[in-house]
């Protein structure tokens, strides 16, 4: 039977703990998106053991790092890096050379950033803090070194690593079969990203005919569209502008296949 580094996980969950208020059920939620290692995190949640030597190797070296609003976590020439988010929202972009950029992902507190990485080599992508956050880095050597004897954990980082290109199918999906209020959300994340700096408020600068435009729609049901957004508090508006309130559940309006799926049973 294949075993999991479980133990190291504790000793993250431990990390956590004394990092964030409530940090350590948070975290154990995070790691349960592990699929391969439910069971054993589920298990270590009730246990007292001490860990290994091999499960010290897999996070040894690892950092829990805070990063505020606008701050760039990742860039293309950087090495590939491994973390698993604890809090807050990060988007994952690319961008041409006229300055154009396109967001290909949102990672939310419980993701796993750059499994795709750690075994293709650094990609080319951005990652930028779309809210204040926290994200525990692995070194990526030692995750490596414990992987190639390790077929659980590898075959975790080979699952995570497909659950990416699931996301990209889903984003080309989504701009099919997205309602008006989820392109509108999706637009409006978009735009405010775009030009997120540290510590800035998430505003997106648009008036509704130009975003009636952007996602196919027209003037009259953006605007309803807007009001829903305001009763929901999720952004506030104001001539040419739409500030984005709380970015967390905003992200959520977005189209998924599963969200999909459950609204039509």
């Amino acid at each position: 039977m294949m075993t999991s580094p479980s133990g190291s996980f504790k000793v993250i969950h431990s990390i956590t703990h004394q990092r964030l208020s409530g940090g350590l059920q948070r975290f154990c939620s995070t790691l349960n998106r592990w699929r391969r290692i439910r069971r054993r995190v589920t298990a270590l949640t009730r246990a007292s053991l001490g860990c290994s030597d091999e499960d010290v190797a897999l996070i040894a070296g690892g950092r829990v790092v805070d990063f505020p609003s606008g701050r760039s976590v990742y860039a293309e020439a950087d090495a590939e890096r491994l973390a698993v988010v604890m809090r807050g929202l990060l988007r994952v972009y690319m961008h041409a050379g006229d300055g154009r950029q396109v967001t290909v992902r949102y990672v939310r507190a419980g993701d796993l950033l750059g499994a795709p990485a750690l075994i293709g080599g650094p990609a080319p992508v951005f990652v930028q803090a779309v809210t204040d956050g926290t994200a525990f880095f692995f070194d990526i050597g030692r995750v490596k070194r414990v992987a190639r004897s390790d077929a659980s954990l590898a075959w975790t980082l080979a699952e995570e690593s497909v659950h990416r290109l699931y996301d990209v199918l889903e984003e080309l999906a989504g701009n099919t079969f997205a309602s008006v209020r989820q392109r509108v959300a999706r637009h409006l994340l978009d735009l405010a990203t775009s030009r997120l700096e540290a510590s800035r408020t998430l505003t997106a600068l648009v008036n509704q005919q130009d975003l009636a435009n952007s996602v196919g729609s027209v003037r009259e049901v953006v605007a309803r569209v807007l009001a829903d957004l305001r009763s929901a508090h999720l952004v506030r508006t104001s001539p040419g502008r739409v500030e984005i309130l709380d970015p967390i559940r905003m992200s959520q309006e977005l189209w998924s296949r599963g969200r999909d799926e459950s609204h039509s049973t």
